[in-house]
């Protein structure tokens, strides 16, 4: 029997303690980006702080799997589309958004570096970081790639980081945030 075969569907349903509100593994392009981020804001509307929260960390996220991961779907010729895994779930007054997808070990260093750098600043010091990042020339050590200091910022909360290797060319990365409900 294969993996799939072995899969166990109810082992993952209950897998989070909590509502999961969200659960998509696949291609992320800009139809998915359009469909996900028009359900967010339905499922939250009752709660508009915590909408635009879900929404900006969202966007960041998703852009950084479509640009970013070492799995793709190649649409066009000139067009790919990157694969990875998102879940938003409620538990306990905060909503939990989980993000991940294979990273090539020679890239995901300075990722978790970056990650390490903004859990270690308070606001205002993020917020100085973001403005000296956003000023470096695009290509330079995080020039124009701010989205992950955004990220914190938005929620609030530190990043939750966790790597995984896969074999010597890639590992998965995977990033949690928290975001109060209300």
């Amino acid at each position: 029997m294969t993996q799939l075969e072995n899969f166990d569907l109810y082992a993952y349903h209950n897998f989070m303690d909590g509502k999961i509100h969200l659960s998509y593994k696949g291609p992320w392009d800009e139809h998915m980006l359009f469909s996900i981020g028009n359900y967010i804001k339905l499922f939250t509307k009752d709660r508009p702080t915590a909408s635009k929260k879900i929404f900006k960390v969202f966007m960041e996220l998703a852009q950084n799997v479509c640009l970013h991961s070492a799995e793709y779907n190649k649409l066009e010729k000139s067009k790919r589309s990157g694969i990875g895994t998102m879940v938003i779930s409620e538990s306990g007054g905060y909503y939990y958004f989980y993000s991940g997808n294979v990273v090539s070990n020679v890239d995901i260093f300075p990722i978790i570096d970056k990650c390490e750098v903004i859990n270690a600043l308070d606001r205002k010091e993020l917020r100085e970081f973001k403005r000296k990042q956003r000023n470096l020339p695009f290509g330079e050590a995080g020039g124009g790639n701010i989205g992950l200091i955004q990220v914190a910022l938005t929620s609030e909360y530190p990043l939750k980081i966790k790597l995984t290797p896969i074999n010597d060319e890639n590992s998965f990365f995977s990033i949690c945030v928290k975001i109060k409900s209300k």
